[in-house]
């Protein structure tokens, strides 16, 4: 499997908009846009300068699998950003592409931002993204209950230089 990134198209925010509104996926994701229209505004909002999210699209094979990206992006304050992905080819969960994705993303993300830190959540019943963030580095911080759904909060802290 060749697995890539590349930059994100209008294009792209259409099609993962309609392949995330898959029943399963809406279940472990807790996705918080509520339509095409608002995906695209954010997209635009990505490519003005000095945004606050960062993001990629991840191919397999040449194929267009999913997404990456970072938000919440803080270089002055916090140091840290949020990060989220979702591969919507369910053909393709449990590969490890997932897993080698953001390794090599966040790799990317401390490079290009000065944070010290990466956040991530997921759902505690969500065990392959659990599992994602554990093989990525992450290390779980805390558990909570949000619009009584059981999530649990991970941080990637940057490796300090010795």
């Amino acid at each position: 499997m060749t697995i890539s990134l590349k930059s994100r198209t209008k294009e792209h925010v259409k099609i993962y908009w309609d392949k995330t509104q898959d029943e399963e996926i809406q279940k472990l994701f807790p996705f918080s846009i509520k339509s095409l229209e608002e995906s695209l505004k954010l997209y635009e909002e990505t490519l003005k300068e000095g945004a606050s999210s960062y993001g990629k699209v991840i191919y397999c094979n040449e194929k267009y699998i999913g997404d990456i990206w970072c938000y919440c992006i803080d270089e002055t304050d916090e140091k840290m950003a949020m990060l989220s992905i979702v591969i919507f080819e369910k053909g393709l969960w449990g590969k490890g592409i997932a897993t080698e994705t953001t390794k090599f993303f966040t790799q990317d993300v401390f490079n290009k931002y000065k944070i010290d830190k990466i956040g991530a959540f997921t759902y505690s019943f969500n065990y392959r993204s659990r599992g994602l963030l554990q093989k990525s580095g992450f290390s779980e911080i805390e558990t909570f209950v949000e619009d009584g759904i059981e999530s649990v909060y991970y941080e990637l802290v940057i490796p300090k230089a010795k």
